[in-house]
This record gives structure tokens, sequence and C-alpha cells, in this order.
């Protein structure tokens, strides 16, 4: 049964992940600087390039999720009681626009892993440019990290969204 306390759970869980993406994003600008600035050769500052790039995008959205998920937790579990019409109009068509832009990502992130062993594989047989070599381990490295965060967050995403239609399926919008 879906419950109010699923909704502060799902939310309390979407406020975590936001965090977990903030704190990856910090460690891997921190990671980032460190190969680029400290370690002077060619393939660590390539491999720098798309982790400081994963690393703004992880923090930005993380930010600006984690603030989004106060106000939404609040307006369904208000709209929980007094309008659960508006879970099943406005809610559920986040949640699924949301659920579709992670599929969108996941195969994105899944190419971008075979483009990265290419690139990688295709400069190593050549002996040379270690700075593409270092870019493309590193394209690897954060869409496999991209592929796993967006595949956790779909997950719980999903359970979510199963609950809201199971919730709503009495009810008739005119």
């Amino acid at each position: 049964m879906f419950t109010k306390e699923n909704i502060e759970q799902y939310f309390n869980a979407f406020k975590n992940e936001q965090i977990f993406l903030m704190v990856l994003g910090a460690v891997a600008i921190i990671v980032a600087l460190i190969f680029f600035i400290g370690l002077k050769t060619q393939w660590y500052k390539g491999f720098a390039l798309p982790l400081a790039v994963f690393a703004i995008i992880n923090l930005g959205a993380g930010y600006a999720n984690y603030k989004k998920a106060d106000f939404l937790r609040v307006r369904n579990t208000y709209n929980y009681d007094l309008h659960p019409e508006l879970l099943r109009t406005k809610e559920l068509n986040r949640v699924k626009e949301m659920n579709q832009n992670f599929t969108v990502l996941i195969y994105v992130n899944i190419s971008i892993i075979f483009a990265a062993a290419f690139i990688f594989f295709y400069f190593k047989k050549k002996d040379e440019n270690e700075y593409y070599m270092g870019v493309a381990a590193s394209l690897f490295l954060v869409a496999v990290l991209s592929v796993a965060i967006y595949s956790v967050l779909k997950s719980t995403s999903k359970d979510y969204d199963r609950g809201i239609i199971e919730y709503t399926k009495n009810i008739i919008i005119k």
C-alpha cells in the first residue's frame, strides 16, 4: 500500500542520492586538479579533462535536485490527502519524464563506453599520443559510473511510480 511514508522515504532517498552525487563531484574535481596540476604526464592531463566535466555536471545537477527535493516532498505529501488527482496528473508525469530521461542518459553513456574503448585501443595500437588515451580512459570510467548512478536513480523512481499508479488507479479525472 502506498502511503505518505513512501513519499517521504522516496524523497529522503532522492536527497541522499543527490548528496552522493555532490560528494562524488567534489572528489572528482580534487582528483582532476591533482592529475592536471600535480602529475605532469600527458596521460594524466587527458584523464583530468572528462573527469572535471563529470564533476561539474554532478555538482550542478546534484545541488539543483537536492534543493528541489524538499519542495516536491512537501507538495506531494499534501496532495496525497487533499488532491490525489494531482499525484496522478502532475507527479506521475514528472516521474515518467524523469525515467525517460534516465533511460536516454543510460543509452548515451553506454555508447560513450564503446566509443571510449575504441579510442583507447586505437591510440594504444598506434603507440602515440597518451593524452587521448587518458581522455578515453577517463571517459570510460565516467560513463560506467554514470550508467550505475542513473540505473539506481531509475529503479528507485520506478518503485515510486508504481506506488502512485496503484494509489491513484480508482481516481476519475474530469
